[in-house]
C-alpha cells in the first residue's frame, strides 16, 4: 500500500469516530514516516481477529 491509500484508510477511519481534525493531522505525518508499518498493523490486527 502506498502511504496515500495507508491515509485515506485513516481519514475514514477518523471520519466515522469523529476525530479531530488535529488527530487526523498528526496521525497522517506518522503514517508518513513509515506507511508499511501502519499498512501492516492494521492487517496485523485483522489476521489476528479471524484466527481466533
Amino acid at each position: 500500500m502506498s502511504a496515500e491509500e495507508v491515509k485515506q484508510f485513516w481519514r475514514g477511519y477518523c471520519q466515522r469516530r469523529k476525530v479531530s481534525v488535529e488527530l487526523v493531522k498528526k496521525g497522517e505525518a506518522e503514517i508518513d514516516k513509515d506507511p508499511e508499518f501502519w499498512a501492516d498493523q492494521t492487517m496485523d490486527q485483522l489476521l489476528a481477529l479471524v484466527q481466533q
